[in-house]
């Protein structure tokens, strides 16, 4: 029989749920072990049942942030304490890689824009709208891997590199006066096109996934948040300018001595420290292998192989305009904690 405590108080006024007792509650169902345990929930009832009953404002927000405490607790020292597995875990990641722009991104316009501004902005791979977006992007990763019958929880440290070749939309019919190669006053009519810009990211990321593992099938859901560190772009295209000179009625094109080009192709690039953050939503499907040892009949506690499939999407951050979507393959390996040896010797 499972132990079962109330998470449910009345106040007087007001019926109120504990969700800490509650999920405490869970806990013991699910993964019962000890009295102590049971003893641990019925005492985080007593201290709920107080906090409902307290009317002190100050007192009650000191006593929530010290619920919010025990309850962290209580979970880190109640995982370790099952009958459960433990798994240091090294994943490999290969996937395609495509960048969309974002809430903020938009076509660039010349309006307003002075020739300062839009040079600036050739080669930073920043503010813009993309036309299109492809490349790769392999990763490594490091973390822990928690397993109590079918359920997982996944959580870690890895490092990505991402790298994508994008188009552009062309920058054109900026207006600056200038003085052309001779010397003499004119207005200048600037354009950018057949923009294609190499864009390269390394990042840092945390995940925190929770899953299941069935029949050698599995499946891990959750989140990430990843950190750009360091980032460069690379940009080439096709530079044209034209010019109004005031004693001219016609307006001038490739006019090499004046220094008026047409098509004249252009290189620029930029590198950043640190391009910001974002979080993405993470799904993994795959499956698993158990490798076999001579010395032992159980495979449970021998190295475990994956190869799976994942997917991930930035919905929030900072990482300029672009938002990264990435499908690929996932090769994990989960190499077990050590295990406390049973003694089955027979005494005399």
């Amino acid at each position: 029989m499972y132990p079962c405590y109330p998470c449910i108080t009345w106040t007087g006024r007001v019926l109120q749920i504990s969700l800490p007792t509650l999920f405490h509650t869970l806990l013991v169902r699910v993964f019962y072990q000890s009295d102590s345990i049971c003893y641990t929930g019925w005492c985080l009832f007593i201290y709920n049942l107080m906090l409902c009953n307290t009317q002190n404002t100050l007192v009650r927000r000191d006593m929530m942030e010290i619920r919010r405490l025990l309850s962290v607790c209580v979970l880190c020292f109640f995982l370790p304490s099952l009958s459960a597995r433990h798994y240091l875990r090294f994943n490999a990641d290969f996937s395609y890689a495509r960048d969309f722009a974002g809430a903020g991104a938009s076509a660039p316009s010349s309006e307003g824009m002075t020739l300062a501004d839009a040079q600036a902005m050739i080669g930073s791979g920043k503010s813009e709208a993309l036309r299109n977006s492809n490349g790769f992007a392999p990763g490594i990763g490091i973390g822990y891997r928690f397993s109590y019958k079918a359920f997982l929880l996944d959580l870690g440290i890895g490092a990505e590199y991402r790298n994508t070749v994008n188009e552009l939309y062309p920058v054109s019919n900026v207006i600056a006066a200038d003085i052309d190669d001779t010397g003499e006053p004119y207005t200048g009519r600037h354009t950018w096109s057949s923009r294609r810009a190499s864009l390269q990211h390394a990042g840092i990321h945390i995940p925190l996934m929770l899953g299941a593992e069935i029949k050698r099938f599995y499946f891990l859901a959750g989140l990430k948040a990843n950190i750009d560190v360091w980032g460069t772009s690379k940009e080439r295209g096709a530079y044209s300018m034209s010019a109004k000179y005031d004693r001219f009625m016609d307006e001038w094109t490739n006019v090499s001595g004046h220094g008026i080009v047409a098509d004249e192709p252009y290189e620029a690039s930029a590198v950043a420290g640190g391009t910001g953050w974002n979080i993405r939503a993470c799904a993994e499907l795959g499956y698993c292998f158990y490798v076999s040892r001579r010395h032992t009949n159980s495979r449970m506690s021998q190295p475990r192989y994956y190869a799976g499939a994942f997917a991930e999407y930035s919905f929030a951050g900072t990482s300029g305009n672009y938002q990264p979507l990435m499908v690929g393959v996932r090769l994990t390996v989960l190499l077990p904690f050590p295990e406390p040896r049973v003694c089955r010797c027979l005494n005399d």
